[in-house]
């Protein structure tokens, strides 16, 4: 990229690579920062987490929990919905695609943006004019983190190892030999036989001070995709 006429010419190299360098660096460093202010509360096998340790802690998990709150939102009679699991991510994957392209949408030509535009266009070239022509792509974002962190602050996804270890069975540590049999067989067993989803309880009415479970207004199964979700976000209360 060449700068008007008398002016200094910008290229690829050094310029931009060394911006990009120390942009990189400043991602580093507050990447960095978070895995020092919160560490994953582990010192196993010294002494193993509690179940609910984890919550509240920044985590890549986050972000694949932001597309499986369809899981956690659509049960019972709303699961018609759970289509959206996999249209969700197609279309966060298609928006990233064309976002580099949103400078070309005729912006201007919207009432009320016209006036905008052309003082944007105006500016002379410069940290503030990149500002302006990036709030599409600020503004998009900040609804994907905004998305992610509340989507994701409340599970528990650092506790696993309290109940997930050599000390619990062979089959709470170690995965399946066969994964593919386990999940066609024995696990498609456990949901079609699991016909409730742990703490979906009726009032107790029978007087004995023991709830319980009504088996035709469950939202979900024994072991299936809801149960999957909300074991995660309360691991010692749905297990």
């Amino acid at each position: 990229m060449e700068k008007a006429a008398g002016k200094k010419s910008v290229k690829w190299w050094p310029h931009y690579v060394l911006t990009l360098s120390v942009v990189m660096i400043a991602v580093l460093a507050v990447v960095g920062y978070l895995a020092y202010q919160f560490p994953v509360p582990d010192d196993a096998p010294a002494m193993s987490p509690l179940p609910d340790d984890g919550e509240n802690v920044p985590g890549p998990e986050w972000l694949f929990l932001m597309l499986w709150q369809p899981f956690w939102t659509f049960g019972g009679s709303w699961k018609r919905y759970l289509f959206l699991m996999p249209i969700t991510p197609i279309v966060i994957g298609v928006l990233l695609f064309l976002l580099p392209f949103a400078g070309r949408i005729p912006f201007a030509r919207i009432p009320g943006l016209k006036g905008v535009m052309n003082k944007a266009s105006a500016m002379k070239s410069g940290l503030v004019k990149s500002f302006v022509y990036g709030i599409p792509a600020i503004v998009f974002g900040l609804v994907i983190a905004a998305v992610a962190v509340k989507s994701g602050h409340q599970a528990k996804i650092l506790g696993c190892d309290a109940c997930h270890n050599p000390g619990m069975g062979p089959r709470m540590a170690i995965p399946p030999v066969d994964v593919f049999k386990y999940y066609s067989v024995e696990r498609a067993l456990q949901i079609g036989v699991g016909k409730y989803t742990a703490g979906k309880v009726e009032a107790d009415t029978s007087g004995t001070g023991h709830a319980a479970y009504n088996m035709e207004s469950a939202e979900g199964g024994y072991k299936d995709a809801n149960w999957q979700m909300r074991h995660m976000y309360e691991p010692t209360f749905t297990w």
